[in-house]
């Protein structure tokens, strides 16, 4: 899954994120897929986003299709909420696509079964397929494709500062894009599995209030317990962070989630899991002054030395005449 973390304090915005990648393979087993998967962009001078859910769109992982909507938009100049805006329209129709091919393949894998009035619809992430065996017996299944969950960070042209959350297929007009922060808060919004971070910040889990015992309680008196369950939540003084500070709230978070998953498996109530969290931890500061900064991004590394492949220049696409009216293009480094 992932855990990314935008801190806001006085000084800037502090973007982190963890680098493991998993998938389900075909028995439904949950895998590693990697530890290097690169889950926090820059995407203007002043403005940057990390991203959790869905791995890949249109057989390209999350880094690629950033870099694909970079080319496509001149954002240097924009608004962070119409870079947001753009960013969830983007993702949105890939999304949509992505679902919608799902859904025929599943369509398929039932017609393959002998069913016959195989009826499909599409609830946001979900796939429900309706259909009736030889028998006649009704049938109905339901697939969920993981969500795409992103927060971005960053500066207007005119120095104010602003933390959104995307989180796609949800409507835009409803949960689609949320403000998380105006321009003189501060605070961390975090995505992702945050279940180990919630606990210890907030001294509980959030499944507690799904108990039954909780459920029977009258409701006066289930929301003053709740309440007073919100009382055990640890104070933080966000306002007072340094950046330094934020960092190593950052890391602490994902480096604990990454710990924990490593030892546990679920809880007694929900019983199995799978680690979702880990890697290296990639940080990015954004401030008024400076704009967007790494302060550690990983490397590409061969035989102990380290390249960063994104400080290389573009390759530049010419066509060629290569007579005969034909065309070829040709790659050419940029100098």
């Amino acid at each position: 899954m992932s855990l990314a973390i935008i801190t806001t304090t006085n000084e800037g915005n502090i973007l982190a994120a963890d680098s493991m990648e998993t998938y389900r393979n075909a028995i439904g087993d949950v895998r590693e897929g990697s530890q290097t998967r690169m889950k926090l962009f820059q995407l203007n001078s002043r403005v940057g986003c990390v991203a959790c859910g869905i791995s890949f769109l249109e057989n390209k992982n999350i880094h690629q299709q950033i870099l694909i909507f970079k080319r496509l938009n001149n954002l240097e100049n924009l608004s962070v909420l119409k870079i947001v805006d753009l960013l969830y329209d983007f993702f949105f129709v890939k999304y949509q696509k992505h679902l919608e091919e799902t859904a025929e393949k599943r369509k398929k894998e039932v017609e393959g079964r002998g069913h016959k009035n195989i009826e499909t619809a599409l609830e946001l992430e979900c796939i429900v397929i309706k259909s009736k065996d030889a028998t006649g017996k009704s049938h109905e299944q339901s697939f969920c494709l993981p969500i795409m969950e992103l927060l971005v960070a960053g500066h207007d042209p005119d120095g104010s500062n602003n933390v959104y959350k995307i989180t796609i297929p949800d409507p835009k007009a409803k949960t689609g894009i949320v403000k998380k922060m105006e321009d003189t808060q501060c605070g961390a919004t975090w995505i992702g599995q945050t279940e180990v971070l919630i606990r210890i910040i907030r001294g509980w889990s959030p499944d507690i209030k799904k108990l039954r015992i909780i459920q029977e309680i009258p409701d006066k008196k289930r929301e003053e317990l709740l309440r007073q369950f919100d009382d055990q939540e640890y104070l933080i003084n966000w306002g007072t962070m340094t950046v330094q500070d934020a960092i190593d709230f950052s890391k602490l978070a994902i480096r604990t989630t990454t710990a924990i998953q490593k030892i546990t498996d679920g809880t007694w109530s929900k019983p199995g899991s799978s680690p979702g969290v880990g890697g290296p931890v990639d940080i990015a500061v954004i401030t008024p002054e400076k704009g967007f900064v790494w302060v550690k991004k990983k490397s590409i590394t061969v035989s102990g030395g380290d390249m960063d492949i994104d400080s290389l220049p573009d390759l530049k696409t010419v066509r060629v005449d290569a007579g005969d009216d034909d065309f070829h293009d040709l790659n050419l480094s940029e100098k």
